[in-house]
């Protein structure tokens, strides 16, 4: 391995001290309107110095650094590079915050009903029941539904509304 360059170690250290003032802008050296080409060319130019594998041989509290300012670089990568993440970020960063929380996509990002439900299996069965519900197999849907309760295990408003669709079908095909 080569030797470090206590310049780099030391700017390392410099960033990961103001790391948590940089927006991902800032941290990537793009302006706001960067395209993603743009942005791309600019993260893995940048990573390519930060990777944690390339600097192994880094003193503990560099490397730790050189880890923490890596995840942030991911961070802004993705959000940047994600037309619908980089829209939630530019409204919070114009509210001041400089990170997109987990809490702020899942705010910003709406929901289709197969998305609450947890269990992979669980949606694989609301997914059957509902193409069954639309071929008008109302045995097959039903089926499928219960199932797809019981894969769950908790209450879905989903799955919930699919099955009163069910009964529905149900009634209207008695009248």
């Amino acid at each position: 391995m080569r030797p470090r360059d206590p310049a780099f170690d030391a700017y390392v250290l410099q960033i990961h001290a103001v790391l948590d003032r940089l927006d991902y802008y800032r941290l990537l050296g793009v302006e706001r309107d960067a395209r993603i080409p743009e942005i791309k060319r600019a993260f893995f130019g940048i990573a390519a110095r930060f990777h944690p594998d390339r600097n192994r041989n880094a003193e503990p509290e560099v490397g730790a650094a050189i880890y923490d300012i890596f995840k942030r670089l991911n961070e802004a990568y993705r959000v940047l590079c994600n037309h619908e993440k980089r829209k939630v970020y530019e409204a919070v960063l114009a509210r001041g915050k400089l990170r997109l929380s987990t809490e702020d996509q899942r705010a910003a990002t709406p929901k289709t009903p197969e998305q609450t439900i947890q269990s992979r299996e669980a949606r694989q069965f609301y997914h059957e029941a509902a193409a069954a519900l639309e071929a008008g197999n109302l045995a097959q849907a039903d089926l499928h539904i219960k199932v797809a309760r019981t894969r769950e295990g908790k209450a879905n408003q989903a799955i919930d509304r699919l099955e009163q669709r069910i009964r529905e079908a149900r009634a209207a095909g008695r009248s």
